[in-house]
């Protein structure tokens, strides 16, 4: 087997090219593409030289110099469309609540989507009494900071 790898150089650039082509549909990262075209420039060259030290600096030098030079192009090219979508937690922020239990800033209760949360006043504020609304400020652990008013955010503090 070691034989064969060594007299078919190749077919093992183009074999480990084609490999990391695969890993990169699955992960679309443009890490392993850009591996994946150093095995290609890397199999050129042993077309022409048969020296393995030289394939493996080759490959060495394109695969860097496009994990570096390429990359970051392609991978905010992708990304330039995808409006930033808040998820998990950071999405909960803003929501406005229902109380179920007056909450104060030591208990409470609401219904956050459907679901029923522990909750607390924001500091020192006023307790917030059953039916009213409330708009959830942070959430620490399981349990969501609500106030009467909207969360303050980064815009909002800089037009103050």
């Amino acid at each position: 087997m070691l034989t064969w790898i060594v007299e078919n150089p190749v077919a093992v650039w183009l074999i480990a090219a084609i490999i990391l082509g695969v890993i990169e549909m699955l992960s679309l990262d443009f890490f392993c593409l850009m591996l994946s075209f150093g095995c290609l420039a890397a199999m050129l060259t042993a077309l022409a030289v048969d020296s393995w030290t030289v394939q493996v600096i080759v490959f060495a030098v394109v695969a860097i110099l496009l994990l570096f030079l390429v990359r970051p192009i392609m991978l905010r090219r992708l990304r330039r469309n995808s409006p930033h979508a808040p998820t998990n937690v950071d999405r909960l922020i803003g929501q406005h609540v229902e109380v179920l239990e007056a909450v104060s800033d030591k208990t409470g209760l609401i219904r956050l989507e459907g679901d029923h949360w522990t909750a607390r006043t924001v500091g020192d504020s006023a307790p917030i009494p059953t039916g009213h609304e409330a708009v959830v400020q942070r959430i620490e652990g399981a349990t969501a900071i609500v106030s009467n008013e909207a969360p303050e955010t980064e815009q909002d503090s800089t037009t103050l």
